[in-house]
C-alpha cells in the first residue's frame, strides 16, 4: 500500500507503521527481535542495538558503506563507539525495492535475522502496514562517467543509463562456480524498482555442504539451516523442493549487491554491471561511488 505511486524512485519514504519480526541470526546463532519503525524525511536508515547498555547514539549504527568492517558472508556495519550489526543485506535490498529511505531499525542482537534466507519476509512485512512516502525526494546515484572497481578476477562497473532506455536502474550480474549445480549464470534486468523486487526478492542464500563444518568452527553459520539457505553437495540442491526460480544463484548475488549497495542510502539511477560480485566488492563500489560519509553529509546539510 502506498500513498503515491511506488514508480517514483526519487521520493523520500518511510514505513506507515512498526513493523516486527523475530528469528535467528544466521551467523550467530542468536535469536533477535528486529522492529522497524518509521523515520522523518532526510533522517535515514539506522540500526539502533537495543540489547546494549548506554546512550542511544553509541548504540546506533547508520547505514554507510563507509562504517563497513566485515565483509565475509555478509555485511557487519560498526559505529565509532564499536557497536555493530551484521548481516544486514538482505533488510537493506529490501528498502532498496520498496523505496525505503528512511527507517530506524531496532535489533536485540548483533545480527538481522536471517528469516528465510532471501529479502521477501522483510518485503512481505513492509507491504503489510505500508509504505508513507513523502513530498520530499532523493537523488539517486547517477554518475557522470564509468566507475569501477576490481578485485582478483571479479569486477563492478557503475555508468550513466543509454539515452532513451526507458529505465530507472540496469543490473547486469554474472557468476561463476564450479560446481556444476550453479556453474556459470547471468542475469539481466532492465526497469524500476519493482521489476527488481519480482525478479530477486525470493532468492536465498546458498552455501557448500563441505564449507559448512569449517565455517561454524569460525564462528559462521551457526544458524544456518535448510529452512533458511539453499546448500549444495557435489552437484546437488540438497532442499526439499529444489530452487524457488530459474537461475536462484545468481538472482541472489543480485539481491546481495542491492542490499550493499543501498547503503548509500539513496537509489540507483544507473547500470551496474556485476562480474562475481561479493559483499567486498560490492562495498568497495558504494564507496567509491559515496566518497564522503553518510553521517559527514547529513551534518553538512543540517
Amino acid at each position: 500500500m502506498f500513498d503515491e505511486p511506488a514508480n517514483d524512485t526519487r521520493a523520500a519514504a518511510t514505513v506507515r507503521a512498526t513493523v516486527r519480526l523475530q528469528g535467528v541470526g544466521l551467523h550467530s546463532g542468536e535469536t533477535a527481535d528486529l522492529v522497524i519503525e518509521p523515520a522523518a524525511p532526510g533522517a535515514g536508515i539506522s540500526f539502533i542495538r537495543s540489547d546494549l547498555d548506554g546512550p542511544v547514539a553509541a548504540r546506533t549504527v547508520p547505514a554507510d558503506p563507509h562504517l563497513v568492517t566485515k565483509t565475509q558472508l555478509g555485511t557487519v556495519l560498526t559505529n565509532g563507539y564499536g557497536a555493530s550489526v551484521s548481516t544486514v543485506e538482505h533488510l537493506m535490498a529490501a528498502f532498496a525495492m520498496l523505496g525505503i529511505t528512511e527507517a530506524k531499525v531496532s535489533v536485540s542482537g548483533p545480527e538481522i535475522p536471517i528469516l528465510d534466507g532471501s529479502a521477501a519476509c522483510f518485503v512481505d512485512a513492509i507491504e503489510a502496514v505500508g509504505v508513507l512516502v513523502f513530498p520530499s525526494t532523493v537523488e539517486p546515484v547517477q554518475p557522470s562517467d564509468t566507475v569501477t572497481v576490481t578485485l582478483g578476477d571479479a569486477f563492478l562497473t557503475a555508468e550513466p543509463l543509454e539515452d532513451g532506455c526507458g529505465a530507472d536502474l540496469v543490473l547486469d550480474v554474472t557468476i561463476a562456480f564450479d560446481d556444476p549445480a550453479i556453474g556459470e549464470q547471468r542475469i539481466l534486468i532492465e526497469g524500476d524498482r519493482e521489476t527488481v523486487l519480482r525478479e530477486v526478492a525470493a532468492a536465498r542464500t546458498f552455501t557448500f555442504l563441505k564449507d559448512v563444518e569449517y565455517l561454524r568452527t569460525i564462528g559462521l553459520a551457526r544458524g544456518g539451516s535448510l529452512d533458511n539457505a539453499v546448500v549444495i553437495d557435489e552437484g546437488r540442491v540438497l532442499n526439499e523442493g529444489g530452487l524457488r526460480m530459474e537461475r536462484e544463484f545468481v538472482r541472489h548475488k543480485a539481491l546481495d549487491l542491492i542490499g550493499d549497495l543501498y547503503l548509500m542510502g539513496v537509489p540507483l539511477g544507473c547500470k551496474i554491471t556485476a562480474y562475481k560480485p561479493g559483499h567486498t566488492i560490492n562495498t568497495m563500489l558504494a564507496q567509491a561511488l559515496t566518497p564522503v560519509a553518510v553521517e559527514e553529509r547529513i551534518a553538512a546539510v543540517g
